[in-house]
């Protein structure tokens, strides 16, 4: 990466904690050991009742970029759209409470950012994540996706972990005119708003370690029969959860993208509208990332079951 040595652009790093002291210290450490130095750290506390907000006022005390919220139990959902509504910087990321970031993270994004000199058009960037084990050694089995983002994609998968991502101001504040109550992660919701109005960018290149709890297996060895089966089961759990969604969303981003509106009344509408779910289940209109996914998809769209 090319040294930069203009770092004017401030970045704040949204952070959410829950119980999280067990690995926070290693976290807040390589966020504030950052190549860009340009950066400020808003840390909601979500009512932790072990000793992170001891750990939290530590290093408030004793860093002046470091600026901690303590407040009731929301989730960690709304805990997220409270601190981006928080936000007052050109460029915005969110950080979970337990990963690693490696040095070069936030310049990375910015270079990436500033390179499409997207001037008032909402912009979101998000790189691979490596996947460790609680040691932060690389997990086995772990296939690196090259993403392809889009809103053909984004009405039904998530592909953007939000510890990856960096928006610049103008999709913030196109997310903050109404905060939802129906999103299913807040990423998601910021990669469709991201998708609808502007432009997504993919670094393949991991600048994160993803650190997975317990005993998490990648790869896992499965037939095609039982992975088409595993990834429609996956689906189907989240029912009912992709119509709040896509409802609310059509009721508060509407009307910029005639086609993109036409896409999510046709998904909304596949429940009791037998010629749109063949439509979507036969077409390219909808398009998830992975083969064994866009299958399952297909199949539950074509069943009337997708929402």
């Amino acid at each position: 990466m090319r040294s930069m040595n203009n770092q004017n652009s401030k970045v704040q790093i949204l952070m959410s904690t829950y119980n999280g002291e067990k690995y926070l210290r290693v976290q807040m450490d390589s966020i504030l050991n950052q190549s860009w130095k340009n950066l400020e750290l808003l840390v909601r506390d979500d009512g932790s009742s072990d000793g992170t907000l001891q750990i939290l006022h530590e290093y408030e005390e004793k860093y002046p970029n470091v600026k901690v919220y303590a407040e009731e139990n929301v989730g960690y959902r709304k805990s997220f759209f409270k601190l981006l509504s928080m936000s007052d910087a050109p460029y915005v990321m969110f950080a979970d409470q337990d990963d690693y970031w490696l040095p070069e993270k936030i310049e990375a994004a910015v270079v990436a950012m500033e390179k499409e000199n997207a001037g008032d058009m909402p912009l979101m960037y998000f790189c691979q994540k490596l996947l460790v084990d609680q040691d932060l050694k690389p997990m086995s089995g772990q296939k690196l996706v090259n993403y392809k983002p889009g809103f053909n994609s984004a009405v039904i998968e998530n592909m953007c972990s939000g510890c990856t991502v960096m928006m610049n101001r103008p999709l913030v504040e196109k997310i903050c005119i109404h905060l939802p109550e129906h999103d299913i992660y807040h990423d998601w919701w910021c990669y469709l708003v991201a998708c609808y109005y502007g432009k997504t960018i993919f670094d393949p290149k991991p600048y994160m370690y993803y650190r997975q709890h317990g005993n998490n297996q990648v790869g896992a060895e499965m037939d095609i029969v039982g992975q088409i089966h595993s990834k429609k089961m996956q689906l189907e759990m989240r029912k009912g959860k992709l119509k709040a969604q896509l409802s609310e969303f059509r009721e508060y981003h509407h009307g910029y993208d005639a086609s993109k509106d036409k896409l999510v009344e046709k998904i909304l509408s596949t429940e009791t509208n037998l010629g749109n779910r063949l439509a979507l289940a036969f077409g390219g209109e909808m398009k998830r990332q992975n083969v064994l996914d866009q299958i399952a998809v297909r199949a539950l769209t074509l069943a009337g079951k997708i929402l």
